[in-house]
């Protein structure tokens, strides 16, 4: 199923509401800052629709970059305008955008126009919100139901099999809570280890602050208390990256958040 949505925008407001928004109505989204990264996304990812905030590059950037799209992607582009602007609404349409967005808008009707778009190309949207994990990793439903909380990080809970995720040289051990480089224990605390359990969870995809600071530490927009998960990355990084200066795993995006990346990230079970 065709789930997942590319964003393109620099406005941090607009990243983290539509991002909210999509997530709520059962999209996966694909954040970038970056308009020429939607080429590589199209041709690498299965990918239903773009949502182009024409602010993110200049005209002749965006005009020629939805040209190259067209030419092998047919699926909906809508373009979020901060201003009307007809000369170039004309020429967005010459290249088959398939909808001119004009502020002010409400979010909800940006995914509605979304589905509409899909629907007149009788795409199915999804039913159901999906898991916000990178298809390439082949995660047991069982484990991931399993959501940790800071409540239940006992070492004396048990799974029926052993499982645990194997990334290079390191190991989450997640019967234990822990995780393992040549059979030391990295020393994480409980929050260390839900912060990395949650980023795994959504591998590949852009977190926000906002976003890890709901799901770690169930605060709710509360952003002044951001700085929290800054710190917890920073001494995260400096137990599991090789080089925590240059970090492999856990990616900064500027000004949006973080992202986890593990191109070796598998399960491995064990059924002693």
């Amino acid at each position: 199923m065709e789930d997942r949505l590319i964003l393109i925008t620099k406005k941090i407001s607009l990243f983290m509401k539509l991002n909210t928004y999509c997530n709520d109505h059962g999209w996966m989204v694909y954040n970038t800052t970056e308009p020429e990264e939607s080429l590589d996304f199209i041709n690498h990812r299965h990918v239903a629709g773009i949502i182009w905030d024409l602010d993110a590059a200049s005209p002749e950037i965006t005009l020629s970059l939805i040209k190259k799209i067209r030419t092998q992607f047919n699926k909906p582009i809508l373009t979020l305008a901060a201003n009307k602007n007809f000369d170039y609404e004309m020429k967005l349409f010459a290249l088959h955008i398939d909808d001119y967005i004009v502020e002010p808008y409400e979010y909800e009707e940006v995914i509605v126009r979304m589905q509409q778009r899909l629907w007149g190309r009788t795409i199915q949207t999804p039913k159901q919100p999906p898991e916000l994990i990178d298809q390439e990793v082949t995660v047991n439903d069982e484990l991931f139901a399993e959501y940790i909380t800071a409540e239940n990080l006992s070492p004396h809970q048990h799974h029926h099999k052993h499982q645990h995720f194997q990334l290079d040289d390191l190991l989450l051990d997640i019967d234990h809570y822990r995780v393992l480089k040549d059979n030391e224990d990295l020393g994480l605390t409980p929050k260390e280890f839900k912060l990395l359990y949650f980023l795994i969870k959504n591998k590949g995809q852009v977190i926000s602050r906002e976003q890890l600071l709901r799901g770690v530490w169930d605060y709710n927009d509360d952003l002044g208390t951001s700085r929290i998960v800054d710190i917890h990355i920073s001494h995260l990084r400096d137990k599991i990256e090789p080089d925590p200066h240059h970090p492999k795993y856990i990616k900064t995006v500027r000004g949006f958040g973080y992202t986890f990346e593990g191109q070796g990230l598998k399960i491995v079970k064990d059924n002693k």
